[in-house]
Parts: structure tokens; C-alpha cells; sequence
């Protein structure tokens, strides 16, 4: 399978910067000879996704960063976005993201309600898990991890990629060691097969992404910061088309 390289721009650029941003990632991308082994997906914004898709839709796929778990439609629900809403242009969503787990109190079962509902528009859930510092020191993070996402897949366990996001690296700069990915990919595929994609995201730059990607049980990378100066993303890109 390609490789993946998701960009997730969380709140950041307003709906003029994130259009004249694409038209800088869609002209380095057409620069570039890319050979086929990567599949590049951009997460803007929601006010952003339809504008995005138009200007991007030659060179990479659109995700959202989220969806409601209320509806996989419409209804009453005010301040929502439902999956039906942005399958015309996403063919994936990230769910489950820490920061939201975190700041907006998301539970496993939430997130489980909304893979349901991505699943049903025909898009496919990128599912974050990922362990607090304490669970990791403490030895527990293996549980903690599979038990997240079992909770948190219920309804669509093989139709998801997994993405592992540990909590102490996502924006620290300090990134996973590439041995302790594999052992979370290993235990990932061991449960729910080797077919389930397996992404890594925390803290991914120029420096890493190549090495990351260059293990066979890692399937691609979920971006941050990184993805966001437009050096950066061709540096990964030209990197990891390098081979």
C-alpha cells in the first residue's frame, strides 16, 4: 500500500490563507516527480474543506478533522457538522484526536459514534490513540492503548486506520524512538491484522519522517506544526520521494 502523509492544520489559517497555502502545496507538489508509492492527504478546517478540495483535488486527498457523533446526516443540532456534510469532498476523518479527548472531554464512546457515522458517507476514520506519560513510565500503556481502541472502534473495527499520537510527544518535539512505534504497530496488527493501516503522529518534522516511514510496519505519518510552513512539507515530501 502507499505510504501516507496527513497534514492536519488544526485551527490555524483563515479561509484566504488556507486557499492560497493550497496553491502553494498544489504547485510544489505538480514540481515534484512523485512515484506513486504516497498518498497525501490535506485536513483543513471545516470552512476551509470545499475550497481546499478544488484547489487540491489533482494532487492529494481531503480529510476533515472531525464530525459529529450526533448525526451521520442532519438534524437539530446546532453548531454540527455531520459526515454527510463533507463526503462530497473528504475521503477521511480524523477522530479521536487527544486534544479533543482532552480539552473537549470526548469519551471512547463518542469517538466509536462517530467512526459509525464516517463509515456510512463512504469515508475512513483515522482513529488517534494514544498514552499519558505517567502510562507509559508506569508499564501500563500497552493496555491502556488497546483498550482505547477497542472502546473506541466498536461498530467499524476493520474498516479504520490507526494512528498512534502518544500524548508526551504530540507538540513537545519530542518524537516516539522509531523501536517503540514498531512495538505499538506490532500490537496493533497483531489484534485487528496486518491489512489495518498503521500511521504515527507526535512531533514528526524533516528530521524523522523519513526514518519513520522507511519501517515496513509503519504505514505513514499524521502531521502537525510541521506541515504548516510550506519548506517543511516540501522537505518531507522530496524526502520521503526520495527512494
Amino acid at each position: 500500500m502507499n505510504k501516507l502523509f496527513i497534514s492536519n492544520w488544526k485551527m490555524n489559517l483563515t479561509l484566504a490563507e488556507g486557499i492560497s497555502f493550497s496553491n502553494e502545496i498544489s504547485r510544489t507538489i505538480n514540481k515534484s516527480i512523485i512515484n506513486g508509492n504516497i498518498e497525501i492527504v490535506i485536513c483543513p478546517p471545516f470552512i476551509s474543506i470545499p475550497n481546499c478540495f478544488q484547489v487540491l483535488k489533482s494532487v492529494a486527498k481531503i480529510g476533515a478533522q472531525d464530525v459529529s457523533s450526533m448525526h451521520d446526516a442532519k438534524g437539530a443540532y446546532t453548531g454540527e457538522i455531520s459526515a454527510k456534510m463533507i463526503s462530497d469532498y473528504a475521503d477521511y476523518v480524523i477522530i479521536g484526536h487527544s486534544e479533543r479527548r482532552i480539552n473537549l472531554k470526548e469519551t471512547n464512546h463518542d469517538v466509536s459514534l462517530k467512526g459509525i457515522n464516517v463509515i456510512k458517507n463512504n469515508m475512513i476514520p483515522i482513529l488517534c490513540i494514544g498514552e499519558t506519560e505517567t502510562q507509559r513510565d508506569s508499564g501500563e500503556y500497552i493496555s491502556v492503548l488497546l483498550n482505547q481502541l477497542r472502546e473506541s472502534s466498536k461498530g467499524f473495527e476493520k474498516n479504520m486506520i490507526v494512528a498512534y499520537e502518544p500524548i508526551w510527544a504530540i507538540g513537545s518535539g519530542n518524537s516516539c524512538k522509531t523501536a517503540q512505534i514498531i512495538e505499538i504497530s506490532k500490537q496493533v496488527k497483531s489484534s485487528y491484522g496486518d491489512e489495518t493501516p498503521f500511521i504515527y503522529g507526535g512531533s514528526v518534522n524533516e528530521d524523522n519522517c523519513k526514518e519513520i516511514l522507511d519501517q515496513k510496519e509503519i504505514d505513514g505519518v499524521l502531521v502537525g506544526s510541521a506541515s504548516l510552513s510550506l519548506d517543511s512539507f516540501s522537505k518531507m515530501i522530496s524526502l520521503i520521494d526520495s527512494e
